[in-house]
Formats: C-alpha cells, sequence, structure tokens
C-alpha cells in the first residue's frame, strides 16, 4: 500500500459514509487528510459551516483540506483559507451560456456505475467540446488567481472522459495549456484513484513540464489500496520528490 499522503479523502460532513473521528483513526492505515465537498447542501452550506469543520477536525488531529467546486463555490475568506491545510479545486460542471452542464452520470458511468451513458451523443459536438475544453481553462485559471487552490483535482476528469481515448478528446495543445496553467500557479496536479485521471501520455507532459503532483483516493468509504495511483505514477515514472505530503505548494521546494 502506496505510502504517499492521501489529500483527497471524504467523510460524512459531505457526501462520505465516514466520520470525522473514524477518519482520525484511518491515518493508520495510510497517511491521509479529509477534504469535503464546499458547498455541500446543509453540512457545508456557507463559511460558517466550514468553520466548524476545519476546527472539529483540526482537533482530531487530521490535516485539513477542501474539495472546492470551482465555478460554483462562493468566495471563502483568507483567514479562513489559511486555516485550512491545503485546497483542492475541482470541476463537476460547466457553466455555459448561463446553464451548467452536469457531469455526474458521466462520472458515473466512468466509475462503472452506470452501464450505458445516455448523453454520449450530445457530447460528441465538436463544437460543444471545444466550448468546454476552454471553459474548463478559464474557470481552472480563476480558481487559482482568485482562490488560491493548493490542487487541482480529478484535473481531465469532464463529460469528455467518458468518450473514451482521452489523447482523442483532450487535444495534445489543450493538455499543454492545463499544465502550463498549473506549473505557473505552483499548484499540484492529483492523480485520482477514483476516477484514473490524468492518462499516462498527460502525466509524462506534466512531468517534463516541472508539474508538482498530489495523491487523491477520492474514497467516499473506508480507506482502500491505492493500486491504480501506484500504477499510474510507475507508468509515467513520476519523481516522488515532486508530490505534495499535506503542505501547501509554497511548502515545497521548486
Amino acid at each position: 500500500m502506496s505510502a504517499l499522503f492521501d489529500h483527497h479523502v471524504h467523510s460524512d460532513r459531505s457526501d462520505g459514509t465516514v466520520s470525522l473521528a473514524d477518519r482520525a483513526k484511518s491515518v493508520a492505515i495510510r497517511p491521509h487528510g479529509v477534504s469535503d465537498h464546499y458547498p455541500w447542501r446543509d453540512k457545508l452550506p456557507n463559511e460558517d459551516a466550514v468553520k466548524r469543520y476545519i476546527d472539529e477536525a483540526s482537533r482530531l488531529g487530521l490535516r485539513v483540506g477542501l474539495e472546492y467546486d470551482l465555478g460554483v463555490a462562493p468566495p471563502l475568506s483568507a483567514g479562513t483559507r489559511e486555516s485550512l491545510h491545503y485546497m483542492i479545486g475541482a470541476i463537476h460542471q460547466i457553466e455555459l451560456d448561463g446553464k451548467f452542464i452536469k457531469y455526474d452520470d458521466a462520472g458515473a458511468f466512468v466509475k462503472g456505475r452506470l452501464k450505458s451513458w445516455k448523453e454520449r451523443e450530445r457530447f460528441t459536438d465538436p463544437a460543444l467540446q471545444k466550448r468546454i475544453l476552454e471553459r474548463t481553462l478559464e474557470v481552472v485559471a480563476e480558481g487559482i488567481d482568485q482562490e488560491h487552490i493548493d490542487i487541482l483535482g480529478h484535473p481531465t476528469f469532464s463529460a469528455l472522459q467518458a468518450l473514451g481515448d482521452p489523447e482523442r478528446v483532450y487535444p495534445e495543445e489543450w493538455q499543454e495549456r492545463l499544465i502550463d496553467l498549473c506549473v505557473k500557479g505552483r499548484i499540484a496536479i492529483e492523480i485520482n484513484e477514483s476516477y484514473g485521471v490524468p492518462h499516462r501520455e498527460f502525466l509524462m507532459r506534466a512531468a517534463r513540464a516541472g508539474a508538482l503532483f498530489s495523491v487523491g483516493t477520492d474514497t467516499h468509504f473506508e480507506i482502500k489500496p491505492l493500486d491504480k495511483t501506484d500504477a499510474m505514477i510507475a507508468g509515467a515514472a513520476l519523481d516522488p520528490g515532486r508530490f505534495m505530503a499535506g503542505v501547501r505548494r509554497l511548502n515545497m521546494s521548486a
């Protein structure tokens, strides 16, 4: 089982099934923090709830992050951001023409929870694909500049992932632009066990560009081995010294 720090772990403070107290016990299995969704319905709907979450998790000895819903979540004050050990920015839907295109069904299909994906045909439209990709870059840039995220969570997950070959749906030029945003912004690129992203060619491009990386199970259940992640790291020959370990990017060497 990998000893790399797992930044992306959910609890029952959002859509996870495990309490903060039990997460504090499972760090003995593998080092990890907690990073629940923000915002999340009635559990983490606002900044006051986030503050209570940080206080309680910290008292239990946990490293505390958030999975900040880029393009959706309301801004956090500088003080609240600074009280987090790290913040993951992730995209779960994209806004085009004032309407949100949600990725829930595509994600369930990628994870094998759905046997078919009804919206496949819609996302084969090249014009829509281009608009999604361009808007994704804009939202990530805003997350870096305005929300000061530390990690880009499941970086190449979108509805397009469910179409298949990532080298086809994510043009090399787009991949390089996303990597450049992360490198210049000094944010880590997450290797996400749950979605199995990013793919090997992306990781190799990122490594050549001098990117930082992080590990994220994205688990909502018990802590399990990072078999897929370990294989992805080995396949791209990534340097373990380039991985975050529960501290902000500014505390990492260049």
